[in-house]
């Protein structure tokens, strides 16, 4: 697979939805209705009328004789059996053909159609075998970025079909084998202003990382997909061009967690709302100073808004969860228990981090 190609610049934003056309239905033919003819046709004899030369016995035919009638009957019979086998034979590749058709159009559509709105700063277009996107977007330092990135129609298809938890989405957006291309991605972008390529500082690269997230359009469950809580997995997310809190996340994480970046990461939970943690001795030396989370060990990164490394919404930390149950506040859970508990999904996390917490 060839690796995608990235660099700093603009692009346009035309979503293309393909629709599936219906394939029209065809009529079935009719056979030709008779013409009525001044002459009369005799019972027994072919579909013209008789003529005197039909008379002449020289040749041994005599009009009206019944083996005469009869033959050309069998003839007009087998006629019209071998008209009818035709019509059917042809109907039938007909609807072979129309259903071939209707199969192979239902097989090129997406799972369900992906939101790209709101914002200019991601394109997606239509390729054979899947989505070439197109993600732009500035970091917090005003560096430019530009990335192109192509994600398989299949691959989205399956990632579709999955059904995730807050706990198993976090586990597997840190395996996403479209998480690590994504990052190899952004390790080979040229720096902006230079020609020549070369290794990222690792700072630009997690301002990077963080801006391409940021870049994408927030928009919650309910507007983005008419469901009050669904889990995207990151190829949704890259494809959709749009996530809530949940989705941006796993996006990040699935980065962060990569071998060419190789932090360890964690999912932080809030009362509604949801963030990224980074262990403390992994974030460059730049971040040194960063306040961590309760716990001690992560440094928060907001992913739907662009607060400073370290900083994060002012609501009290339920949960986070990293490789376990890093840190768990009970007391905080139940002080906010009437809000919370309006997201059973997310209560649900809670209780099961806090049964796998160890004692």
């Amino acid at each position: 697979m060839s690796t995608p190609s990235s660099s700093p610049n603009a692009s346009d934003n035309p979503p293309d939805v393909p629709r599936l056309r219906r394939a029209r239905r065809s009529r079935s033919p009719t056979l030709p209705v008779p013409v009525e003819s001044e002459a009369p046709i005799d019972a027994d004899s072919d579909l013209s009328p008789a003529t005197d030369s039909d008379a002449s016995t020289g040749d041994g035919r005599i009009r009206g004789d019944p083996s005469v009638g009869m033959k050309r009957r069998e003839l007009l019979n087998k006629t019209l059996d071998r008209v009818a086998l035709g019509v059917v034979a042809s109907s039938v590749l007909e609807l072979s053909d129309l259903w071939s058709v209707a199969l192979s159009l239902s097989a090129s559509e997406p799972t369900r159609p992906t939101p790209i709105d709101g914002k200019d700063s991601v394109a997606r277009e239509r390729t054979a075998d899947g989505y070439a996107m197109t993600y732009e977007w500035t970091d917090r330092s005003g560096r430019e970025w530009r990335l192109e990135f192509p994600i398989e129609r299949s691959a989205y298809r399956e990632a579709a079909d999955e059904t995730h938890g807050y706990l198993s989405g976090f586990e597997a957006a840190k395996a996403s084998a479209h998480a690590e291309r994504l990052t190899e991605t952004l390790v080979n972008a040229s720096a902006m202003g230079e020609s020549a390529r070369r290794s990222l500082p690792e700072s630009v690269l997690l301002d990077g990382a963080i801006g391409l997230v940021h870049s994408l359009e927030y928009a919650t469950d309910a507007e983005s997909m008419g469901a009050p809580d669904y889990i995207r997995t990151v190829e949704e997310t890259l494809v959709d061009g749009c996530g809530d809190c949940e989705d941006l996340t796993y996006l990040l994480v699935g980065m962060l967690s990569q071998p060419a970046i190789g932090y360890r990461t964690a999912m932080v939970i809030l009362p509604g709302h949801m963030l990224v943690g980074v262990h403390r001795d992994d974030l460059p030396a730049v971040y040194a100073d960063a306040p961590t989370l309760p716990g001690g060990t992560y440094v928060a990164i907001e992913c739907t808004t662009s607060r400073p490394i370290g900083e994060f919404k002012d609501e009290p930390v339920l949960a986070v969860y990293g490789d376990g149950v890093e840190y768990i506040d009970q007391s905080a859970i139940t002080d906010t228990g009437e809000e919370f508990l309006r997201d059973p999904t997310q209560f649900q996390t809670i209780a099961d981090a806090s049964a796998k917490r160890p004692h």
